[in-house]
């Protein structure tokens, strides 16, 4: 789970459908979301460089620590308190590519499936699980 350090304290950083909403209400649709975050203007051209690091950029990297910060403290029992203000006022200069990186790390995570392939050494039985699809589809 990406994490990131703030004064000390590991704040765990969940990315799930309701911080994906939260993001996209603050922040922009997703797809421009990911690229404000990664200090790209999809509006510009992408010789142009001068969005990284506007102010901009630094808001929308600090709402998506808040954001995903409060949910993983709220979901390790502790007080979601980020507040913009406090993400910032934490962050020293060499530290603001961690955090932008570790937003995108936790989205990417979240991207990943969770559900493993089921596996067995067991025999399988062709005709059986042929004859349950039949039996699915005719449902």
């Amino acid at each position: 789970m990406a994490s990131i350090t703030l004064k000390g304290r590991e704040i765990p950083l969940i990315y799930t459908v309701l911080e994906m909403k939260q993001i996209q209400e603050e922040i922009g649709p997703l797809n421009k979301a990911v690229n404000y975050i990664t200090g790209k203007d999809p509006d510009r051209d992408e010789s142009d460089e001068s969005f990284a690091g506007s102010p901009e950029h630094i808001s929308a990297v600090a709402k998506a620590v808040v954001i995903m910060g409060n949910a993983g403290l709220e979901e390790a029992g502790e007080v979601p308190d980020l507040t913009e203000k406090k993400i910032l006022r934490a962050l020293k200069p060499n530290e603001f590519a961690i955090a932008m990186n570790k937003c995108i790390e936790a989205m990417n995570e979240a991207m990943r499936s969770e559900i493993p392939e089921k596996k067995s050494d067991e025999p399988v039985d062709v005709t059986l699980e042929d004859m349950k699809k039949k039996e699915t589809k005719e449902s």
